[in-house]
């Protein structure tokens, strides 16, 4: 979606297009340097009219022209994730895995984000294949054969926001999926979404031990530990080994958060974390909440720190 001199940002692009910290901008905001609403949310939203006012001032790093670029080339053309849903079941359904993987491609270089394909095509999409893989519609061949041509799509996708990525990324991240658990795509979004934030990733994959997943994350100094976990072998061995692995992470500082479709509500209630949720959206806002400075982005403005 294009932006224009008019339009309404969030505190995350504001920060993109000023070339500084989400932090700098909250602070901003906070001291009244910056204008800003509130969605009904509770969400910071900032004009950019605004912003190339302050940006005018001198105050900030100047004005990002890649971020208005980068928008004004995909304006109007960021496909409807219900038609890429419908066009990748059909696909799916008549064992096209190709097709698949360009679908895919074709969205990613419309404009669509990581956080709209996960949570409106591939997770409804992998709930409906699995459905049909139980009712007897498909064969476990095909259910195979659009796993992996998801995930070849998603590794072109992480291909492309490695070449964006800039140095200097401090904060680390170190997921699975817990032991039992042998998928793999909910964890490769999750991995890519944290990529595009700036964040150094480590993911062990699936089937992972929960002593192998604390020591990693202990030896390399993880901020942040993440699990997705689609299939759960033992409830009751997952919620009281869980504990123990927060309270190990806990010790050396770094955060746990949880999510994935075998975390209903029975379980839930039993497990200890620093945050849960369901979606790509949910946690990209519990991330901005958490950890406020953007790590990729080096402050330009340590005069104001």
């Amino acid at each position: 979606m294009a932006v224009s001199p008019d339009g309404i940002v969030t505190v995350s692009d504001a920060a993109e297009i000023l070339g500084v910290s989400v932090s700098s901008i909250k602070r901003w905001v906070d001291d009244g340097t910056l204008p800003a609403v509130k969605t009904s949310g509770g969400h910071r939203r900032l004009k950019v009219s605004d912003l190339l006012e302050l940006a005018r001032g001198g105050i900030s790093g100047g004005i990002n022209l890649d971020f208005f670029r980068k928008k004004q080339g995909t304006s109007g053309n960021v496909p409807d994730p219900a038609s890429v849903y419908r066009e990748l079941l059909d696909h799916a359904r008549n064992c096209r895995p190709v097709e698949i993987t360009h679908a895919l491609d074709r969205a990613r270089t419309a404009g669509m984000s990581l956080q709209m394909a996960g949570d409106e095509v591939i997770f409804p999409l992998m709930d409906e294949i699995g459905r049909l893989w139980q009712e007897g519609q498909l064969d476990v061949a095909e259910e195979h054969l659009a796993t992996r041509a998801i995930n070849d799509a998603l590794g072109r996708w992480k291909e492309a926001v490695g070449t964006r990525a800039g140095a200097g990324r401090q904060r680390l991240a170190v997921g699975a999926c817990p032991p039992g658990d042998h998928s793999m795509l909910g964890n490769f979004l999750v991995e890519i979404m944290l990529l595009e934030r700036g964040w150094r990733v480590l993911n062990l994959g699936p089937n992972t031990p929960f002593d192998s997943l604390a020591s990693v994350a202990r030896d390399q100094g993880a901020d942040l530990v993440w699990l997705t976990c689609t299939h759960l072998a033992d409830e009751d061995a997952f919620a009281t080994s869980l504990q123990t692995l927060h309270s190990r992470l806990k010790g050396h500082g770094a955060a746990l958060f949880l999510g994935g479709r075998a975390l209903h509500g029975n379980v839930r209630r039993r497990l200890t974390y620093d945050w849960m949720g369901d979606t790509l959206a949910q946690m990209a806002r519990a991330l901005e909440d958490r950890f406020p400075t953007s790590p990729g982005i080096e402050e330009r403005d340590s005069s104001l720190a």
